[in-house]
């Protein structure tokens, strides 16, 4: 290698990188060119917030004395109306209460009243069938004449009695003496509305005796075949119902040979009665 005389060259100071002995920073790179003016920063990807002034102690006090009060103010409007529903709890426990006794007070009169109907109806029932006894019994001592025709001015009782004579062997004097009351039955209709059917007659006799004895005669007597009217006897409303009812059964009864009657009110058939329920 061959010695070099660097003190005979001449530097140049252009090419000579200054040293950290002789020259400042600045001097070394020039700021206007270690710096891109037409550079614009970004922000950071996660910025850093900013912390909250924490409240001073007086003003934290002032926010807890508020809320305390707002609950304190919300826990007296729920307690006034828990009161007030209390109340009407209380005051529908106690009508509650009322009606409940009020109800077993009308249940128990309802049970009382019950008992009252039933025994109503059981006398009440009594008492029809004593009546309707009487009014039969009453009836026993009377007759009906159907067909029989009608004439203006017409003495009815001296009509009957002489149909009587040709049914009974018994004078004019007698038959007077035992015919009590002789009459038409209801109101004369008009002929072109009741086709010209004469009303019955009904007739009461003083003795029970001579009624039986027309009624056992009339069913073969030639009067009534010749005029077309005959007897009847004289039932109730109810008791002609019944009979109506009955009479189909009685008949039925007779074609298979048994003993079948009607009674007042009621079948016998094979000893046995039969009501027309």
């Amino acid at each position: 290698m061959e010695d070099h005389d660097y003190a005979g060259e001449r530097v140049d100071s252009e090419k000579v990188a200054p040293t950290d002995d002789n020259v400042e920073f600045d001097e070394m790179i020039p700021l206007e060119k270690s710096v891109n003016l037409d550079h614009t920063p970004i922000k950071a990807p996660n910025p850093k917030k900013k912390k909250r002034e924490k409240p001073s102690d007086e003003t934290a006090m002032e926010s807890i004395l508020k809320a305390v009060t707002e609950m304190k103010a919300a826990l007296d409007r729920q307690s006034e109306k828990l009161d007030t529903q209390t109340e009407f709890l209380r005051k529908f426990e106690t009508r509650v209460e009322a009606n409940t006794v009020a109800i077993k007070e009308n249940n128990d009169n309802i049970v009382l009243l019950q008992q009252k109907v039933n025994e109503l109806q059981k006398e009440n029932k009594c008492l029809k069938e004593e009546v309707a006894d009487v009014a039969r019994y009453k009836r026993r001592w009377n007759l009906r004449l159907n067909g029989l025709p009608e004439k203006d001015g017409e003495d009815i009782r001296e009509r009957v009695i002489g149909v009587l004579t040709r049914v009974v062997p018994m004078s004019v004097e007698r038959l007077r003496d035992v015919v009590d009351v002789v009459h038409r039955l209801g109101k004369r209709g008009n002929p072109a509305t009741s086709n010209n059917t004469p009303r019955s007659t009904i007739m009461q006799f003083v003795s029970r005796v001579v009624r039986d004895e027309v009624w056992k005669r009339s069913k073969d007597a030639n009067v009534c075949k010749e005029m077309h009217i005959h007897f009847k006897e004289d039932f109730s409303r109810e008791d002609r119902a019944a009979r109506a009812k009955l009479w189909p059964l009685v008949q039925d009864a007779r074609r298979r040979g048994q003993r079948a009657f009607l009674k007042e009110g009621y079948a016998l058939i094979n000893n046995q009665r039969v009501d027309p329920e």
